[in-house]
């Protein structure tokens, strides 16, 4: 305390902050881990899941969506802050359809419930999925995809 009675608090934020940071670093590195045997599983270098705009080239490559899906993401993920998160939907769209994807080659289901669960839980569900006994199918049908209007 201060001679004003004022207490500051910082060995708590100190030790708050700390524990963010382990957890952060755990959750890193089990996404990590879990990108790594997706990769492997399909047959790419699993060095790839460290390699930021890399990584997500290859999870595109692995569910055999078209390139574009790479830029549909990469697009919308980087003009969101200039189009006040406008773009952020497409990212959001292409997300879905490439988690959608994702699941399937791997033989799990592609319900609506499970694709929106792995799409929040991703720090869970992509190293449940690489470490599980799931085996790579090769792409699946992309027929039921339905391609964003301004894109064709």
């Amino acid at each position: 305390m201060d001679e004003n009675g004022m207490n500051f608090g910082g060995g708590q934020s100190l030790l708050g902050g700390a524990v963010s940071g382990i957890v952060g670093i755990v959750i890193g590195i089990a996404l990590v881990v879990g990108m790594w045997k997706l990769f492997t599983k399909a047959g790419k270098p699993g060095f790839y899941a460290i390699i930021p705009i890399l990584n997500l080239k290859t999870l595109v490559d692995v569910t055999g969506l078209p390139s574009s899906w790479f830029w549909y993401m990469l697009i919308g993920l980087a003009l969101s802050p200039i189009s006040f998160g406008l773009t952020g939907i497409i990212s959001l769209y292409a997300a879905f359809v490439i988690v959608r994807q994702l699941r399937r080659v791997f033989g799990k289901s592609d319900s609506l419930g499970a694709v929106l669960l792995t799409m929040i839980f991703v720090e869970i569900m992509l190293p449940y999925i690489g470490l599980s006994d799931a085996a790579y199918q090769g792409p699946q049908s992309t027929a039921d995809v339905r391609v964003l209007p301004w894109f064709k």
